[in-house]
């Protein structure tokens, strides 16, 4: 962290060695330093900024860098770069070129109550129904980054779109209920 700030501060690139999951090779590259945001699931903090090789601006796990060193080498971030912007449709620190996502979910009325006093992204829309249920409505860039927010509210929550992370969901549950009938017997 205190490679890529200094780096990020006097616009130097950083060397670093870096592993892109835990499962992977550590592979060693320049990086310009645009922004360092904390996310707050894992209580990680990412780099946005340039990786050279490809040329692309990347987000990096800090915690998955296993080294880094300032270099001599300038860099500026580009004027039109804005974090806020490249992050406006994260749930929260992934972002795609892709389109924002459109979900919708449905909590039981046991915790409606605690979904509405929270406002957990920028685009959500509300609408409590008569039954006491809630339906949740937002449009993410990575759907599969809030995948363990909603996995968190269990049996509460029914994901109605999109309908290939409804189906995820379902094989996740028919799996699980493989998993505990197999240690009954």
């Amino acid at each position: 962290l205190e490679a890529l700030t200094e780096g990020w501060a006097t616009g130097r690139k950083v060397q670093v060695w870096h592993r892109k999951n835990p499962s992977e090779p550590l592979t060693a590259y320049r990086f310009a330093p645009y922004y360092i945001e904390p996310g707050s699931a894992g209580r990680s903090t990412y780099a946005i900024g340039l990786r050279e090789p490809p040329g692309l601006v990347r987000t990096l796990k800090i915690e998955r860098i296993e080294q880094a060193e300032r270099t001599d080498e300038p860099y500026s971030i580009p004027p039109d770069f804005d974090p806020f912007a490249l992050l406006a449709d994260a749930w929260g620190i992934w972002y795609t070129e892709e389109a924002p996502v459109d979900v919708v979910l449905k909590f039981s009325p046991r915790v409606a109550g605690r979904v509405q006093e929270t406002h957990w992204h920028r685009s959500q829309m509300t609408e409590l129904l008569p039954d006491g249920s809630l339906v949740w409505r937002g449009r993410v860039a990575a759907v599969k980054e809030m995948l363990p927010w909603i996995r968190g509210w269990g049996a509460d929550v029914e994901v109605l779109e999109p309908e290939d992370v409804r189906q995820a969901l379902n094989d996740e549950v028919t799996r699980l209920v493989e998993v505990y009938k197999k240690n009954e017997a």
